[in-house]
């Protein structure tokens, strides 16, 4: 699971859903929360917060990505990957770490390896957000 710190930069409600702009480590975040804001009470304006997301649900992008629905895009340079004959895990840093998982014909099809300058896309539902302890 990657778990990083974020501050909530803006939320909106609309009944039980909660939008949140939130900043991790200069990036801009966008998380899509389905839950009372009433239960969530760490949730306000410049609260720190773990913003949390599987390996999984990390895409990897490489070259110009064009015109997408998709908010949560990270450039980042990968810097470990470990090949697997199905799946690669991928560590990615763009002023932190994060750890994508893809398939091994993915890793394959686009070239990637130590140093591949990539992009990292994460869908605003797959965001889960955590007090900070």
């Amino acid at each position: 699971m990657n778990v990083l710190e974020a501050k909530i930069l803006h939320y909106r409600t609309s009944g039980q859903i909660i939008i949140c702009e939130l900043d991790t480590f200069g990036e801009n975040a966008t998380a899509v929360l389905l839950d009372s804001p009433s239960e969530l009470k760490y949730i306000f304006e410049g609260n720190t917060v773990n913003m949390l997301f599987k390996e999984t649900e990390v895409i990897i992008a490489t070259g110009e990505i064009g015109q997408l629905s998709l908010n949560n895009r990270f450039p980042a340079r990968i810097t470990a990957m470990e090949k697997g004959e199905i799946f690669t895990s991928l560590a990615l840093d763009f002023g932190t770490g994060i750890e994508s998982v893809i398939t091994t014909k993915s890793v394959e099809r686009l070239g990637l390896a130590v140093g591949t300058e990539v992009t990292a896309l994460i869908k605003a539902n797959e965001i889960a957000i955590g007090r900070r302890d």
